[in-house]
């Protein structure tokens, strides 16, 4: 084989075989790893598999609510079975938004109107704690706001001249990240655009706001991570330490730490208030997203299709859940349960009682740890003829092959 010092990022395996040609040993090894998962039983039936009909890109559990007790008869959903807590949003490739019970794995809700892709979903509770609205952003370029009960789009934001990212909705603004390297702050009632972020070379990943909306993070493909002020618009510092695509950012604003998921194959941690860089966690495939778990452990995904768990102090993964067929696209941590999505169309949950922080040696000794990977030696990917970086035309050909 060639000698390829960037990778699977640059070239073909070169094979004798002819349905290995113009693969990468990375989609080769990839192919084989799912044939062995697929013909293990108990790996598909790991987590608790919810299946949904196409891609998901995104999801979001729904908060419990402490005033449900209250709640008349009129009040409750009777589309709605068990606790508010129960569910989740989904975003998908197949151009709808699904509310899904994750006890019983059925389907509640279906929120149909958008042209394409449904990339991110965000909720808006009213008052009584309800999950009254979504917000709901799309490869069409538009954001839709949802009646929950009625499935009706009450509000349609346009603006943006590309693929929707990542929506946030809070009960007065909405910020909305595109690949058009913007980022739109919206008046949630009225649709009007309030700010347009201006700052990032190219598509926007991920964003989030801080509990008492004064300040923004955005990251982005250009590699770089931005920290705004989220009333004006001002850019106030940018962080340079990530190689390529920065895909998900995940922030303890108590404890001042962000987390953030690079195609460079890393996951890094960040001080807050200075933007320095002091942890680094190294993949063998690119980092989809990541979310902490306490203080002493971080729960990663990756394309490989892991999940794995990290002892942060020791730098070392601690424990891996398989059980996926593609790449996982998004996760969130409720109390001793992580919740992991896919391209493989499934919602998958898995026990954190496994790795506490107080018996980390004690699993690390049962599943045996997996140390760093040695950094690799890569650049930023080079840019294709459309304008994409090569790890966004991947994603790209990746989600339209179920588009056809």
């Amino acid at each position: 084989m060639l000698s390829n010092q960037f990778g699977d990022l640059v070239g073909p395996n070169v094979s004798n075989e002819a349905e290995n040609f113009f693969q990468t040993d990375r989609d080769i090894e990839l192919q084989q790893k799912r044939a062995a998962k697929q013909a293990d039983t108990e790996a598909q039936q790991a987590g608790e598999p919810i299946q949904l009909p196409s891609k998901i890109l995104s999801f979001v559990l729904v908060e419990a609510n402490p005033l449900a007790a209250l709640q008349s008869p009129a009040e409750k959903d009777e589309d709605e079975i068990g606790n508010q807590a129960d569910y989740a949003y989904v975003a998908e490739s197949g151009h709808v938004a699904r509310k899904v019970n994750l006890k019983t794995g059925k389907v509640a809700k279906i929120f149909k109107g958008h042209t394409g892709p449904v990339t991110s979903v965000s909720i808006l509770y009213n008052k009584s704690g309800v999950d009254e609205f979504i917000v709901t952003g799309s490869w069409d370029k538009t954001l839709r706001k949802w009646d929950v009960k009625t499935k009706e789009t009450i509000q349609t934001y346009t603006g943006h001249s590309d693929f929707i990212k990542r929506v946030i909705a809070t009960p007065a603004h909405i910020y909305s990240a595109s690949s058009d390297s913007t980022i739109c702050k919206w008046d949630t009632t009225t649709g009007e655009t309030l700010l347009v972020f201006k700052g990032h070379g190219r598509a926007v990943e991920d964003i989030v706001i801080s509990p008492d909306g004064k300040t923004l993070l955005s990251a982005s493909s250009d590699t770089t991570i931005n920290k705004w002020n989220a009333e004006t618009g001002e850019l106030l510092a940018t962080w340079k330490e990530h190689l390529t695509s920065v895909y998900w950012l995940a922030v303890d604003w108590y404890e001042g730490v962000v987390w953030s998921a690079s195609a460079d194959k890393t996951v890094r941690r960040w001080d807050l208030e200075t933007g320095e860089s002091d942890t680094s966690l190294t993949h063998p495939d690119f980092c989809k997203c990541v979310q902490p778990v306490g203080g002493a452990l971080v729960a990663t995904g990756s394309r490989d299709e892991t999940v794995r768990i990290w002892d942060v102090a020791r730098e070392k993964c601690v424990n891996t859940f398989n059980g996926h067929f593609g790449e996982i696209s998004a996760m969130h941590v409720r109390g001793t349960t992580l919740w992991t999505a896919s391209l493989d169309g499934t919602i998958r949950r898995w026990s954190l009682l496994d790795t506490p922080p107080a018996i980390a040696e004690v699993t690390s000794a049962k599943t045996p740890a997996i140390e760093n990977p040695k950094p690799a030696d890569e650049k930023p990917a080079a840019t294709g003829h459309s304008g994409l970086t090569e790890e966004e035309e991947r994603e790209l050909a990746e989600l339209m092959s179920d588009e056809d």
